[in-house]
């Protein structure tokens, strides 16, 4: 079997906080979104046979905890990345998948067959049609956004519903999503809905613009830590769940309220 893979990082310690991990970058996306940084992996095809996979993992076993799926999307390969974490497993290593939650069968199917230890899902906005249309960069109709909508609920509440931790991550940006009435009702959904928040973590991510594909988001602003600070605030005064921030001046920051 081969997967398209646009690249291969041996050691890091920054897509698992926390763990060190060897992460794995799936091609190909559902979602346009205006200011991704990995905008290069959307289109691009590489394959790449299992069985160099199985050697590179192999080779970071003697450092590393985890094994981390990103993108793109994953999930849009999912039976490539079940036999990648079977690998993994086989080795006792951890599996983190980061996900944008389009596709919750293979979700489902991770959890059921015991390949997945953490989902890192992005909720890119408040689960309003147009406005997810708007920053996924998907051109499409209401109907549509409606379901990119229902499909990323239902994978939550199919984390929820495991033993598999569960990080949420919104990107903010001024010019874009990331006002404090949206993280309100983000935060407001998850602590409506999440039942086991034990195992939640809620992350507002610092918009970075500089790789964006689009002369937009390029110029934008980023919010400043004192401004990240008074999001996290807004999300803890209604999620009981821990809320991080990422910044480039403080790095990775919780909060408790």
């Amino acid at each position: 079997m081969q997967a398209n893979i646009g690249g291969i990082v041996p050691l890091s310690t920054v897509d698992w906080h926390g763990r060190s991990s060897i992460v794995l970058f799936f091609n190909g996306c559902p979602f346009r979104c205006p200011y991704c940084h990995n905008f290069n992996l959307i289109d691009q095809k590489n394959s790449v046979d299992l069985d160099l996979v199985r050697k590179r993992i192999s080779e970071s076993k003697p450092f590393i905890s985890a094994v981390v799926f990103l993108g793109g999307e994953p999930l849009l390969q999912s039976e490539e990345v079940a036999e990648i974490a079977k690998i993994a497993k086989e080795k006792d290593l951890l599996v983190g998948i980061h996900t944008n939650g389009y596709f919750p069968d293979a979700v489902l199917s991770l959890i059921e067959n015991g390949l997945a230890d953490k989902f890192f899902v992005d909720i890119k906005a408040p689960f309003e049609s147009d406005f997810y249309l708007k920053v996924t960069g998907v051109k499409a109709d209401e109907k549509f956004g409606e379901k990119m909508i229902a499909n990323i609920q239902k994978s939550l509440k199919i984390i929820d519903a495991s033993k598999v931790a569960l990080e949420v991550k919104t990107t903010v940006f001024p010019d874009l999503v990331g006002s404090e009435e949206d993280i309100e009702k983000i935060a407001s959904w998850l602590d409506q809905n999440i039942v086991n928040q034990q195992k939640l973590a809620y992350v507002i991510q610092q918009g970075n613009g500089r790789n964006a594909p689009g002369p937009v988001l390029q110029n934008s602003r980023f919010f400043e830590p004192a401004e990240m600070d008074k999001l996290a605030e807004t999300a803890g005064s209604v999620l009981k769940a821990p809320i991080m921030t990422r910044t480039e001046e403080e790095g990775q920051k919780e909060y408790r309220f």
